[in-house]
C-alpha cells in the first residue's frame, strides 16, 4: 500500500492504475453500522478491466436490520456467500498495490473502510479521488446551483449521458462510478494532457 508521496502527481492521470469501490451498508454511521458488501473494478490505460473486478460480500455482519429493503441481500446470503472482513480486506489489498482509490461520495464508503482496516489493527493508506467532489466543483465552476439530489450517482451519470444501472448494487455500482470517472476525465482533459495533481485537486 502506499500514500501520496508514492505518486508523481506531475504525471498523466492515465499513466496511474485506479481501482474503484463500492460498499453496501446497514446504515450510514460507521461506529453503529457495518459493510455488507463490498466490489471493486480495475481501471488501466483509460479501459475498464472486467476480469479483475470483484463482489464480496461480509460474512461477519451482525444485524442487517432495514438494509435488505435497499441492497437485497440477505442474512443467509451473507452466511453462505461470504467472507470474514480479514479475507475481503486482503484480496481488496492484492489488488490495490500501486492504485489510487476513486468513489462515489468517498466521505462515507471511505469512513467505513478505515474503520474496517482499524478493527482489522491496520491502517488505511491509500490516495483516494472522489467523483461526487469532481462533479460538484466542475457544476461550481459553470456557476450552476446544485440542488440536493444533483450529486448523486445516477443524476451525474445523466449529465454525461451515460445508461441507467440498477442501484444499491456494490458492483453495479462500482462499475457506474468507473465509467463516470473516465467521462469525467475525457470532459476535462478535452484531448489535452491531464496531470494526477489536477484530479487531486477536483476530488
Amino acid at each position: 500500500m502506499f500514500g501520496q508521496d508514492h505518486f508523481g502527481f506531475a504525471d498523466s492521470w492515465h499513466r496511474h492504475r485506479y481501482v474503484v469501490v463500492d460498499l453496501e451498508l446497514t446504515g450510514l454511521n460507521p461506529k453503529e453500522h457495518e459493510i455488507v458488501s463490498m466490489a471493486w473494478v480495475v481501471i488501466e490505460n483509460q479501459r475498464i478491466c472486467p476480469r479483475q473486478s470483484a463482489h464480496m460480500l461480509h460474512s461477519g455482519v451482525s444485524q442487517l436490520a432495514q438494509s435488505p429493503i435497499y441492497h437485497g441481500i440477505t442474512a443467509s446470503r451473507l452466511i453462505s456467500e461470504g467472507d470474514s472482513m480479514a479475507a475481503i480486506l486482503t484480496a481488496f489489498d492484492a489488488v490495490c498495490e500501486d492504485s489510487i482509490l476513486v468513489f462515489h461520495n468517498a466521505l462515507l464508503d471511505e469512513r467505513f473502510l478505515r474503520c474496517a482496516y482499524k478493527q482489522q489493527g491496520q491502517k488505511f493508506r491509500y490516495l483516494t479521488l472522489d467523483t461526487l467532489k469532481i462533479e460538484q466543483r466542475r457544476l461550481a465552476r459553470q456557476g450552476t446551483e446544485v440542488a440536493l439530489d444533483a450529486l448523486s450517482l445516477s443524476a451525474c451519470r445523466r449529465r454525461y449521458q451515460l445508461p441507467v444501472y440498477r442501484e444499491h448494487n456494490a458492483l453495479s455500482d462500482a462499475l457506474a462510478t468507473a465509467e463516470l470517472f473516465l467521462a469525467q476525465v475525457n470532459h476535462m482533459s478535452r484531448q489535452q494532457r491531464l496531470p494526477l495533481s489536477a484530479l487531486i485537486t477536483a476530488g
